[in-house]
C-alpha cells in the first residue's frame, strides 16, 4: 500500500495533505495493537480507501468505456467530500495523543523495526492538523491510496 496521507475537512473546505505517513503507515498493525491496548480506537479504523476503490473500478472497466477523468470542484478528485469516510477530529485526537505519549516514553515490541523519531514525527503532523479542527468540529480520514 503506498502510505497513508491525512486528510482534513472543517465546513466544506477539503485538504489531501501532502506529507506521506510512511512509519504510520509501514507499522499500521503494530500502532493498532498498541491503541486495543491502550483503549483507544485503532488507526486503521480511520483509513478511507475511497482512491484503492476508485482506482480498481478504473482497471476493471475497458478502456473504451472509460470518459474523460472530470475532478469534483471542492476536492480536485475524481470524487467527492461525500464519497469519503469521515471521522471526528476529536475521535482521532484522542487516539493520537495516546500514541504519542505512550511512545515518547516506551519502545514496545508491537513496533520493533520502527524509525522512533520518524513515528513521533507522523504522529505529531497529524495532530499539529487536527488540533484546530478539534474545537470547530472538523473532520479527517488517513487517506490509502494517493
Amino acid at each position: 500500500m503506498s502510505a497513508l496521507r491525512l486528510a482534513t475537512l472543517e465546513q466544506r473546505h477539503f485538504q489531501l495533505h501532502s506529507t506521506a505517513l510512511e512509519q504510520l503507515t509501514e507499522h499500521l498493525n503494530g500502532l493498532d495493537a498498541l491503541c486495543r491496548t491502550l483503549g483507544v480506537t485503532p488507526l486503521s479504523r480511520f483509513v478511507d480507501p475511497t482512491a484503492l476503490e476508485f482506482a480498481e473500478a478504473s482497471r476493471l472497466l475497458p478502456a473504451e468505456e472509460r470518459g474523460p477523468l472530470i475532478p469534483d470542484g471542492e476536492t480536485g478528485l475524481a470524487w467527492g467530500i461525500e464519497d469519503m469516510a469521515w471521522f471526528p477530529a476529536s475521535t482521532g485526537m484522542t487516539t493520537l495523543e495516546a500514541l504519542s505519549a505512550y511512545l515518547q516514553r516506551n519502545r514496545p515490541r508491537e513496533l520493533t523495526g520502527a524509525r522512533h523519531p520518524q513515528l513521533l514525527a507522523d504522529l505529531a503532523f497529524c495532530e499539529s492538523c487536527l488540533g484546530p479542527l478539534e474545537a470547530e468540529g472538523g473532520q479527517f480520514h488517513l487517506a490509502a491510496g494517493h
